[in-house]
């Protein structure tokens, strides 16, 4: 009779959890006043090499170096919803060959700017969004031999720049901070560090704790450990949900908090009307010998693109997640490209074209995640895009369907186990960029997986 009772009983509270889960990942809040980071990057290569040979020595050198800065900034509240960043990095690098056919040297200089700045004001449960995006790429290169003949420089600058502009209804909310505070708190639960479950409030105060430690900013990297940790322990020890602070607990807060998944999960439904104008240019001059000959390529795409549709994201559970989504898309490319070749100034070839896109798609989404534990991922996601298009007049459908699948299995904190699975159906599909071209029909599936060890 007592095992009668007990088996539901026990369902109804295994339920009520379940449904206490959903809940909070759905209903949880992402709310920070203003993060910022700075991130710095710097390296550096080299090598030598020498080999004797029967017909003489060859040695090789060279070496190369890289600086990159970046800067990012959030902010979430009720009203606005702002993420910007912005960065410039350099890359050179210089080597030089010697042997028996003669001496070369190469070195190469690239400079890569970039930024991107979206803006969300939020009132009641409609939005309106302004944000724009660009990257710029500017290369130089130089080859020079004592061998008559083979001298030749490259430059090439290409940049990217769209503005983004829609109205919409709903928000999408990242509800990471309140999956690990799921997790931790089912870890201190297992290992009897709390005095009795957290109720929905205090597991609802626990994720805006951890998004509050993990969000300020603190420059030193140590300090900042205990800071996270700090703040996360004050919470427990302020509200009296922990008996004794040993070594279960701690490790169990540091495991979860700095050791867990972090890949961003999002929780709402969004509607939106999107238009996106957009500009990409690509200038490319390689010349030979002193401009004894010289290439010249040209591309300039002007685009315009407006979408409408929705977005859902559904965290089923603490373990199931479904996202879908599907959007109807108008575009307008216009292609404007030339090549030519010169001989000692002179153009002997010289090739122009334009190419005007129109396409309408309806773009379908649909991924699953699974979270067993804190350290595994299972994703799937298939994407399909249907679609009419107008190339220089001629019609046309085209389709794509994409697949993507990864499994990233925890073994150890220096070991994972990755699968990953790629797949794609391509038909009629027009590449809208440099360079300009019918990408051929295809079929393609691969799969692989491995060991992932760190040293």
């Amino acid at each position: 009779m007592k095992k009668i009772i007990l088996l539901p009983v026990m369902s109804m509270y295994a339920l009520t959890a379940f449904c206490q889960q959903d809940s909070l990942l759905k209903n949880f809040k992402f709310r920070n006043s203003n993060y910022k980071a700075i991130n710095l990057n710097i390296g550096g290569n080299g090598q030598f090499n020498k080999t004797d040979f029967i017909a003489g020595t060859t040695k090789n050198s060279g070496g190369g170096g890289s600086v990159g800065v970046n800067y990012y900034t959030a902010q979430s509240t009720d009203k606005i919803l702002l993420t910007a960043s912005a960065g410039i990095g350099s890359y050179f690098n210089f080597a030089k060959s010697n042997n028996t056919g003669g001496v070369s040297r190469t070195n190469a200089f690239s400079v890569n700017p970039n930024f991107n700045v979206l803006n969300k004001w939020f009132s009641n449960s409609k939005f309106i969004e302004l944000g724009a995006d660009g990257t710029a790429s500017v290369f130089t290169g130089k080859d020079k031999s004592n061998i008559p003949g083979t001298t030749s420089k490259q430059s090439q600058l290409n940049y990217d720049f769209a503005v983004n502009a829609g109205i919409g209804t709903g928000r999408l909310e990242n509800i990471t901070d309140m999956q690990n505070a799921l997790w931790l708190s089912k870890a201190l639960q297992a290992s009897n560090s709390l005095l009795h479950p957290l109720s929905a409030s205090e597991l609802n105060e626990l994720g805006r704790t951890i998004t509050a430690a993990n969000n300020t900013r603190v420059l030193d990297g140590r300090k900042r450990t205990q800071f996270v940790l700090t703040t996360i322990d004050n919470f427990f020890q302020q509200k009296g949900l922990i008996p004794k602070t040993d070594i279960n607990y701690f490790s169990n807060l540091n495991d979860i908090v700095f050791f867990a998944f972090n890949t961003p999960r999002l929780s709402g439904t969004e509607k939106f009307i999107r238009f996106t104008p957009a500009i990409t240019d690509y200038k490319n001059d390689n010349m030979q010998n002193n401009n004894a000959s010289k290439y010249e390529g040209k591309a300039n795409t002007k685009s315009l693109v407006l979408s409408t549709g929705f977005n859902k994201y559904t965290a089923s559970s603490l373990i199931h997640q479904n996202n879908y989504g599907v959007s109807l898309n108008f575009s307008y490319n216009d292609v404007d490209f030339s090549d030519r070749y010169f001989i000692s100034g002179t153009v002997t070839s010289e090739v122009k074209g334009m190419l005007k896109v129109k396409q309408a798609s309806v773009n379908l989404f649909f991924e699953h995640a699974i979270y067993p534990n804190t350290r595994t991922i299972i994703n799937f996601n298939l994407q399909p895009q249907l679609g009419y298009q107008d190339v220089n007049k001629q019609t046309s459908l085209f389709g794509q369907v994409d697949l993507t699948g990864s499994l990233n299995y925890f073994i150890s904190y220096r070991t994972r186990f990755v699968c990953n699975l790629y797949g794609i159906y391509r038909n009629n599909v027009q590449q809208i960029q440099r360079p300009v071209e019918l990408l051929p029909n295809a079929i393609q599936l691969n799969a692989g997986a491995g060991l992932i060890v760190s040293i």
